[in-house]
């Protein structure tokens, strides 16, 4: 299992009991789908489909020795508690671009939030890409998200593309943003 340890939280693999607080997070404590491109949820979350998925993956992940496209976020203490994770993903800023990594971080728990989790989270993440050659990195969120726009403005990201109120949420426009980590 890959980990990455930090002061206050450790990024590892998937392991299978994670499996029940992503339950949780999707079907019982869904706040955080609030901040997290809300205008995608449709409120299906299949829970025998995301468990078989989830297993397959934690099955290859014992023998992947490539780079990771994320951890989960667990607080370094005795139970490393999971609270939330990280993730990239591909994006274009036009069609003729090459594609080009974003990343992305979630802190369901909303106790852990505030507490500088999501940043090293974030900063130790960014350092795992940084050292496997991934030295352009992105990220994206929207004009409503405060808190997020003030984590990646906190670590050095510069906007480098805004799409005027082409996002709804909760009856009201926002913009779309896209940041670009400053090297």
């Amino acid at each position: 299992m890959k980990k990455i340890i930090g002061e206050k939280v450790i990024l590892r693999d998937i392991i299978e009991k994670d499996i029940l607080d992503y339950f949780r997070w999707n079907t019982i404590e869904t706040e955080w789908w609030l901040w997290d491109a809300p205008w995608e949820d449709d409120g299906n979350f299949d829970q025998i489909k995301f468990r078989e998925k989830t297993l397959d993956k934690i099955e290859k992940l014992k023998n992947l020795h490539s780079v990771r496209t994320g951890f989960e976020i667990c607080i370094r203490d005795s139970s490393e508690t999971n609270i939330g994770w990280t993730n990239s993903y591909f994006i274009e800023l036009n069609e003729n671009q090459k594609k080009l990594t974003a990343i992305g971080i979630d802190i369901p728990e909303q106790w852990a939030r505030s507490n500088g989790y999501g940043t090293e989270a974030w900063v130790l993440f960014i350092n795992y890409l940084k050292k496997n050659n991934i030295t352009d990195i992105y990220t994206q969120t929207w004009s409503g998200n405060d808190r997020a726009i003030g984590l990646i403005m906190k670590l050095g990201f510069e906007e480098c593309r805004r799409l005027i109120g082409i996002r709804e949420v909760r009856g009201k426009k926002y913009d779309a943003l896209t940041f670009k980590l400053k090297n």
